[in-house]
């Protein structure tokens, strides 16, 4: 239906102008009673999602405990029979005929303190005021040992690299960039970790995911494989 405009009257005009208007409002209300119902599903499933993730939680640091402690006594028992020293890392048990392995213990994180940046700087200064363009490879390897992880920090290893080049060249400014380096890190502990896994019928390894990410990862894989077949 063609509505013409022009030779509508005012009261037709002012009931059409009111019925788009009452239209507008119904939308409106229409998406407001939507989006209220998509935050409260949204809280309902969150509140619902965290009671999950919080049980799965307890149990996980529950068994954590558990297993630790089992693991105690073996691991005393082990330090007098071979000798093994009480800051060693990890430990990682095996039953006889191999076909099921346990290993806990922690890691050591590289860590620096602030002082590190001195040290970088001392490095690098020495690097481009020396370093010419027939020796640009060796300005590419040290800024390639300097290089610095996700996390912001330096790997210790290729700290020890650079002490090498650092003796090689047997620079002052060099050697105590190095230096200070070397004494700015400060390795950490990891939070305490168990790994696991079991051997099936074919002899095949098998990983005990034992966090949320290795789950969904495993769980995609199985999707992908039956997505091929």
């Amino acid at each position: 239906m063609n509505l013409d405009f022009k030779n509508m009257t005012d009261e037709q005009k002012a009931a059409l102008k009111k019925q788009i208007l009452e239209e507008e409002a119904q939308e409106k209300a229409k998406r407001k009673a939507k989006v209220e119902g998509y935050k409260t599903l949204v809280d309902e499933t969150v509140i619902k999602a965290m009671e999950k993730v919080k049980g799965v939680s307890n149990q996980i640091t529950a068994v954590k405990k558990e297993v630790f402690d089992d693991f105690k006594s073996i691991l005393e028992l082990k330090a007098e029979l071979y000798g093994v020293k009480e800051n060693q890392q990890s430990h990682t048990f095996t039953t006889t005929n191999g076909k099921i392995s346990i290993t806990l213990g922690y890691r050591m994180l590289d860590s620096f303190d602030d002082t590190v940046h001195a040290g970088i700087e001392k490095v690098k200064n020495y690097i481009y005021k020396t370093v010419q363009d027939e020796n640009t490879h060796l300005l590419e390897i040290v800024n390639l040992l300097l290089k610095k992880d996700k996390n912001g920090n330096l790997k210790a290893s290729r700290v020890m690299e650079l002490e090498k080049i650092a003796g090689n060249i047997n620079d002052t400014e060099l050697s105590e960039g190095v230096q200070i380096i070397k004494e700015a890190w400060k390795p950490q502990k990891s939070k305490t970790f168990i790994e696991a896994y079991y051997k099936d019928e074919n002899g095949n390894k098998i990983n005990i995911p034992l966090s949320m990410t290795t789950v969904m990862e495993d769980l995609k894989n199985e999707g992908d494989k039956e997505t091929s077949n």
